[in-house]
């Protein structure tokens, strides 16, 4: 898959970047902050000595409740770090993906599809809105994905899942035998099965805008209850499950209640590779890094 194409991804130290480049052939450029901080003009641009044919814009400041606390720092990353990104791509005449994150949307519309229109609830997702408006407008060979929750990497797992598991660990440890989760309904979806499916598009040499997320839909209870039974944590952890504005007190940026996308141009093209929630993370929950987790409490 894109064999002899050069492809240079930036954010190389984040969940998405790390499964795309456990998805490509050796040879690719990947780039941490600490390698290029996309903020740094003069940094990026210096980047058109590698010549890429594509570039993955993955560099971003993902954390939103962070977001609505620095906000200019958030602006400086997702948009001004987007428009030097872009002005290289145009300098190197590549393909640009951009992975978009659903927290652009409000969630009045269900389902999202590829033509409801944004409406961030936070700054976070305006920031991200903005930084997709600018690629539309100056770059034709684009390829956005709005993207469904994710889940994936293992300890550098960052959302729900990643600290989920961790958490009931440690109340397992403690003595703990109940926690309360709440019922926000949205899609998780393994960056695994993100990745292969946008290197499927960027093969196909697709451009414009698709949606992607898992098929189905999942309160983070469900979610919450499925990783403890996969697990095996059952006899030892219940689930209760609450409504969201109970356990959202610490969240500085709104997200909507439920926010489920269809991917109806994939399905249309015949492109569509995700899969129910519950198998991949069925799957991604057999990997070592939950293995050996779950195996520390053994003596506990």
């Amino acid at each position: 898959m894109l064999d002899g194409r050069k492809i240079l991804i930036t954010g190389a130290q984040g969940m998405l970047a790390q499964a795309f480049r456990a998805g490509l052939p050796a040879g690719v450029v990947a780039l941490s902050r600490e390698d290029c901080d996309v903020r740094d003009r003069a940094a990026v641009m210096a980047l058109r000595r590698y010549a890429p044919d594509i570039v993955i814009h993955c560099a971003a400041n993902v954390n939103a409740d962070a977001c609505e606390d620095a906000p200019e720092e958030c602006r400086q990353t997702q948009v001004e770090g987007t428009r030097n990104v872009l002005d290289m791509v145009r300098d190197c005449g590549a393909s640009l993906l951009y992975p978009q994150s659903f927290l652009i949307f409000d969630g009045v519309e269900q389902p999202i599809t590829e033509t409801t229109a944004a409406n961030p609830l936070s700054w976070y997702g305006q920031c991200k809105l903005e930084a997709a408006r600018l690629i539309r407008n100056e770059w034709e060979d684009h390829l956005i994905v709005q993207m469904g929750g994710f889940f994936g990497g293992g300890a550098i797992d960052k959302n729900f899942i990643g600290k989920f598991v961790p958490h009931v660990c440690r109340l397992i440890a403690s003595g703990t035998r109940e926690v309360a989760i709440g019922d926000r309904i949205w899609q998780p979806t393994w960056t695994q099965d993100l990745a292969r499916n946008c290197l499927t598009l960027l093969d196909h040499g697709k451009t414009g805008t698709f949606n992607m997320a898992s098929h189905g839909e999942a309160r983070f209870f469900d979610v919450a209850e499925h990783c403890v039974q996969c697990l095996g944590l059952a006899p030892r952890m219940r689930v209760d499950c609450v409504p969201a504005t109970s356990v959202q007190t610490k969240e500085k940026a709104r997200r909507p209640e439920k926010a489920i996308m269809t991917n109806a141009r994939l399905q249309a093209e015949g492109l569509d590779q995700q899969r129910p929630w519950r198998d991949s993370l069925t799957e991604y929950l057999t990997t070592d890094y939950f293995r050996d987790l779950i195996g520390s409490l053994a003596v506990v």
